[in-house]
């Protein structure tokens, strides 16, 4: 049988290592870093580090919000699993992805079940984390609510994945931050997911106690 490391920090060091090795992160400051280094590390994939955009007050607002406790709301069970709540302080998390309305709001309004789910975060984004990690029908949505309502939402983590909607729902998203300063975390292309949706909010959460 193959020997293998079997001590978690020991780990998650050789991991961060080998991170460090293999990615420049010389064009990142210190917070970037550890969000891209936790971002790279839910993937396993090093080519990921050019594609992820973090606009310029994304990680001070980000802070901000979970030292105040504000909401977080998110787009699957599998974000909401992948957040380690212990480090959130006062902040909690809302899926409203299995509410028992939200079939019919999709069948009403001829989209996705998470799309829909998200008609149940309006009176709550203002000052709070969207993190979208699944599907692009729900990042379209919560900026179409941002845009018809004025909406500002302290962070936005949009980080969906696939073939349809993807690449243009995040370019989207980078649009709104250029020309609203809407803050954002996000990774350009097809590539995304809800590990990585999660690993960058639970960076953020580490930085709490830096500042």
């Amino acid at each position: 049988m193959r020997q293998y490391i079997r001590e978690p920090t020991e780990i998650y060091k050789k991991s961060f290592d080998t991170i460090s090795s293999e990615v420049d992160l010389t064009g990142y400051n210190d917070q970037e870093k550890k969000i891209v280094t936790r971002i790279i590390h839910a993937c396993g994939d090093v080519s990921i580090a050019g594609d992820i955009f973090i606009s310029e007050n994304a990680i001070k607002s980000g802070i901000s919000a979970l030292k105040l406790g504000e909401k977080i709301f998110v787009d699957s069970k599998m974000v909401a699993a992948g957040i380690i709540e212990k480090n959130l302080k006062m902040s909690r998390i809302y899926c409203h992805i299995g509410d028992d309305d939200v079939v019919d709001i999709a069948k009403k309004l001829n989209t996705t079940r998470s799309a829909a789910a998200v008609e149940h975060w309006k009176d709550g984004m203002p000052n709070s984390i969207l993190v979208i990690g699944n599907a692009p029908t729900a990042l379209f949505r919560v900026l179409e609510i941002i845009n018809e309502n004025n909406i500002q939402p302290r962070l936005v983590i949009g980080m969906p994945l696939g073939f349809v909607g993807a690449v243009e729902s995040k370019e989207e998203l980078v649009n709104f931050y250029q020309s609203t300063g809407l803050n954002i975390i996000t990774i350009r292309g097809r590539r995304g997911g809800s590990a990585m949706a999660s690993a960058a909010i639970n960076a953020i959460s580490l930085l709490i106690d830096d500042r």
